[in-house]
């Protein structure tokens, strides 16, 4: 057996990926341990593990077992990460919660790479010459390579990015997310990205306790820092000021509510597409029907 001494983890790559429950990890050593070696190769990159480390962990446990190093040429570590999730994503049974997650951390690892996915070394993926890349974009392209839409692979980045927020405060809350134990829908989820620590800290408490999290408030319109400067130095003279609230504030939220709506419910059919039949599609599109005329309501309402 060739020995590899100086293998190095890097917390960077090996905190990356959602862990393997305690029953995955026994039922893996024990497949291992079977089998008398280990089949699939840990990918390293400079030395470093990749993929690989809970098989690494049952390695250094059973010294006696076979097992093999393939080292990778990445670009830079975004284009490792990149290879990383997508790696995952075809091999192991993941929750829906940490599927998504791990789309949008391929999608932001893809952005980062100073190589982007052009052909590198790192991959086999097929179509991602510049051309492609250019007409399509990065959620295009991953999007095709998955087989969904572009604004799924959108989407799923504004959740990874929920969650990370939440995890920033409390890592146990954002692993009851993924695990798919926290009552939070993705949606909600997604809304924490830019949310106020405050709020953050709210929803990883919620998390923890079982309860469910509901969007958090968005902070009070603002304009620039210096009319805002102006308006607390009104508030401190006048107990009755009232803040400035722009026509452009109005419309914005208008329009931003009626997005989060719309997308909402694109999510619902394309991530429950294989639900959808021929049998229940037009009870679907009463219900739709049904929401649009609620629309024409409060419109006609104005």
């Amino acid at each position: 057996m060739t020995q590899y001494p100086n293998l190095k983890i890097d917390p960077e790559f090996s905190e990356k990926i959602p862990p393997l429950t305690e029953d995955e990890f026994n039922q893996l050593r024990e497949n291992i341990l079977e089998a008398g070696e280990v089949y699939n190769p840990i990918v390293t990159w400079h030395g470093t593990i990749v993929d690989g480390h809970n098989r690494w962990k049952i390695i250094l446990e059973h010294p006696e077992i076979k097992w093999h190093v393939q080292e990778k040429n990445f670009t830079d570590k975004w284009a490792a990460f990149d290879w990383m999730y997508k790696n995952q994503l075809g091999r192991r049974n993941l929750t829906d919660e940490q599927r998504t997650y791990m789309i949008g951390k391929m999608y932001e690892a893809r952005k980062k790479s100073h190589g982007g996915n052009r052909g590198n070394q790192y991959t086999d993926l097929p179509n991602t010459q510049i051309g492609n890349l250019a007409k399509q974009g990065t959620a295009g392209e991953i999007a095709r390579e998955l087989g969904m839409g572009n604004n799924t692979v959108i989407r799923a980045e504004k959740f990874m990015q929920g969650v990370d927020a939440i995890k920033s405060v409390n890592h146990e809350a954002a692993d009851k997310i993924l695990s798919g134990k926290a009552k939070a829908n993705k949606m909600t989820v997604q809304s924490y990205a830019n949310a106020e620590p405050e709020a953050i800290k709210q929803a990883a408490d919620a998390i923890l306790h079982d309860k469910a999290i509901e969007t958090p408030k968005k902070p009070a319109p603002r304009t620039d820092r210096h009319t805002r400067r102006d308006e607390r130095d009104e508030e401190k003279r006048d107990p009755n000021f009232t803040p400035v609230y722009t026509e452009e504030m109005l419309l914005e939220d208008f329009r931003l509510n009626g997005q989060t709506y719309v997308e909402l419910l694109r999510s619902t059919v394309e991530e429950r597409a294989n639900a959808i039949t021929d049998e229940n599609r037009p009870k679907i599109k009463a219900i739709i029907d049904d929401i649009i005329d609620e629309i024409r309501k409060v419109r006609e309402s104005l």
